[in-house]
């Protein structure tokens, strides 16, 4: 699963998209995010049906069910920008007794990193696949990742899986720092 993610290289997307960011280090579900659909656009990251009498602030989407729950039927495509993502790392600690999780950031060199997702009128998901490589130690879920010629085909409607971006992530734990989504600054991403 993916629950946080950053957009920091302003740079990069400028140079990339020709758009202006504010760097955000800790982007949390129900954030403005910038996504690609036929152009870069600004959308709210919380997906909901548009059936659904209250909202259900989806936030990521299987790959696997896409084409089979309700809740996606009227899906469209978009791609979302990001530099990295975090995910927690579930262990047990048996001198307390208790469970802890540990942050790990996920990043290409702060390059821009495409996410598959999908989108309607209410806001955007993030779609997520089994994690593979080094990446099923984190966590057991990941977004699919899109190479730059993967784009426009899962913008297409084609099933991107595998790609071999995954394998070019790099992965180091943070502090809890970024547990806080009032914390939004370098120090989310320094290493621990």
């Amino acid at each position: 699963m993916c629950g946080r993610f950053t957009l920091k290289n302003k740079e990069k997307v400028k140079e990339l998209y020709d758009i202006d960011v504010v760097p955000n280090y800790n982007i949390s579900p129900s954030s403005q995010v910038v996504v690609l659909t036929s152009g870069p656009e600004m959308m709210n990251w919380s997906y909901s049906p548009s059936w659904a009498k209250t909202p259900m602030n989806i936030i990521n989407a299987r790959i696997e069910t896409l084409d089979e729950k309700p809740s996606f039927k009227e899906a469209k495509r978009c791609v979302f920008l990001t530099d990295g993502w975090y995910e927690w790392k579930r262990w047990f600690d048996w001198k307390r007794r208790e469970n802890n999780k540990d942050p790990y950031y996920h990043t290409i060199d702060d390059n821009i990193i495409h996410m598959a997702g999908i989108y309607n009128s209410t806001g955007c998901a993030i779609v997520t696949q089994q994690s593979l490589g080094v990446l099923k130690e984190i966590h057991h879920r990941q977004p699919v990742l899109l190479g730059d010629d993967e784009i426009k085909e899962w913008l297409a409607g084609e099933t991107v899986q595998n790609s071999k971006v995954s394998e070019s992530i790099d992965v180091y734990k943070v502090s809890t720092y970024v547990n806080s989504v009032k914390n939004n600054d370098e120090r989310c991403v320094e290493k621990a």
